[in-house]
């Protein structure tokens, strides 16, 4: 269920393999999503898939801005971020699964999801579907989540976002430059993302700042001069981050992406996990289907394996970023290295737990902060 990425992907990883699928979207699509849209270079070494038909721009540099009084601008000589709109993306990655073999049914709101030893039930407004195994990759408001009993006890944070129409001129300001705005909501950052022809403005932080959300978000706009241009789509999300030891599969069914609070807490990133852990689940379900023997909780433990010390360690991150964001900006403007650190960050170059390693003597403050 869902057809964002987690959803298409794994659609893709098993059509391509011959076996049935349904994607069910409540949306007619392509639909408008709120999300900042940049997909990082190691997302894309992921997806395998070459996406310049619908990427709107190619990012190398942050224009870094701290509580309105300073800010630094600094470039990598390699892409980093490659700027999409989530209506076309989705689409984009929809299209491949559809191609693959995969049957797409939008405009579908599911309203129950029912589980038996024989397999799965799903009613929506206007239909039933039965199936032996259900992914749910329906959000952060997760149904199959609801009615499974999965994901107990998710984390939230809060997102918002809206798209900004400016000029050609200072459209131009923003080529290969995204801009990252600190210090203004404790927990949480603000981010400019040049698209084609507007700018994609927001910000997020930890659910006790949602009632401040609207007033960061305006303190982004005016730190990056954008206030008097107008502001459409301002919508608000939920940033869904899994707690250690929450189940995300039980039985026949199992939870992708933001479902499964797959988030990375620091960076609030979202797309590299879903379609990862759609990666991960298609083989364990391809196997399940040829030999109903094969347990379907393998899929947990290789989340455990691979993806939640990954998250584990961003959360000790973010914890620290949490109380002192002006320590990040320093070290950040200051010194080279850290610079070039992030940035193999997004590239996939370097993973939170080779940083963690690397800072030998902080490892024990890590292990603290992660818990």
């Amino acid at each position: 269920m869902g057809a964002g990425p987690a959803g298409a992907i794994l659609g893709y990883e098993l059509a391509r393999k011959g076996i049935g699928v349904l994607i069910l979207e409540k949306e007619k699509l392509p639909r408008y999503k709120p999300c900042a849209g940049g997909i990082t270079v190691k997302t894309l070494n992921l997806l395998g898939f070459d996406i310049s038909p619908i990427a709107h721009q190619v990012v190398y540099g942050v224009k870094a801005v701290y509580r309105s009084s300073r800010e630094f601008t600094r470039y990598y000589d390699k892409p980093l971020i490659y700027m999409v709109m989530r209506d076309e993306f989705d689409h984009f990655l929809v299209r491949r699964a559809q191609e693959a073999g995969a049957v797409v049914a939008d405009g579908q709101r599911v309203c129950q999801v029912e589980t038996a030893t024989d397999g799965v039930e799903v009613r929506t407004s206007g239909d039933t579907f039965r199936a032996e195994i259900i992914a749910g990759a329906d959000g952060a408001n997760s149904v199959v989540a609801r009615d499974l009993g999965l994901a107990k006890g998710v984390e939230f944070g809060m997102g918002m976002a809206a798209e900004v129409s400016v000029p050609e001129e200072r459209l131009a300001k923003w080529d290969s430059l995204m801009g990252l705005d600190l210090g203004n909501i404790r927990g949480g950052y603000g981010w400019v993302f040049p698209k084609k022809d507007h700018l994609s403005v927001g910000v997020g932080g930890p659910l006790r700042q949602a009632k401040g959300l609207k007033a960061s978000c305006q303190k982004v706009l005016v730190n990056h001069g954008l206030e008097t241009y107008d502001t459409i789509r301002l919508r608000s999300h939920f940033l869904p981050v899994i707690r250690n030891g929450m189940p995300v599969q039980r039985g026949r069914g199992l939870l992708l992406g933001d479902a499964a609070g797959l988030l990375d807490p620091l960076t609030g990133e979202g797309i590299y996990y879903a379609v990862r852990s759609a990666q991960i689940a298609a083989p364990i379900i391809s196997r399940r289907l040829e030999d109903g023997t094969v347990d379907l909780s393998l899929y947990q433990k290789a989340l455990a394996e691979e993806i939640l010390p990954e998250l584990k360690a961003a959360r000790a991150l973010a914890r620290l970023f949490a109380w002192f964001p002006g320590l990040y900006f320093n070290e950040m403007e200051k010194r080279p290295r850290l610079w070039g650190a992030a940035c193999r960050l997004l590239r996939g170059e370097e993973t939170y737990i080779s940083l963690k390693k690397r800072l030998r003597g902080f490892q024990l403050v890590f292990d603290l902060l992660s818990r």
